[in-house]
């Protein structure tokens, strides 16, 4: 079950203004020490998340089919690799 906190953080995204493009023109945000960035690939929209205490980066499962829907699971697996280093 997701809180209301977690559902209006969710919705409120992929409206955030600090996203940007990096050097290789995909978009990009860094919150909360985490670096997530969406990317396009023939099987569609992709996101890694990298942080600087996991060595290896974290890619969502599946291509979505739009840029949004990308923010969208990205969120989910930030939410998910937020809880997981928050565990001891």
């Amino acid at each position: 079950m997701v809180d209301n906190s977690t559902a209006r953080r969710r919705a409120q995204f992929p409206k955030l203004k600090s996203w940007q493009r990096n050097r290789a023109g995909n978009w990009q945000i860094e919150l909360r020490g985490f670096r997530v960035t969406i990317f396009q690939k023939p099987t569609g929209w992709h996101a890694v998340i990298h942080h600087p205490t996991r060595p290896e980066p974290t890619f969502t499962r599946d291509g979505s089919g739009s840029f949004v829907e990308a923010q969208m699971a990205a969120f989910d697996m930030l939410a998910l690799l937020e809880r997981q280093i928050a565990e001891p």
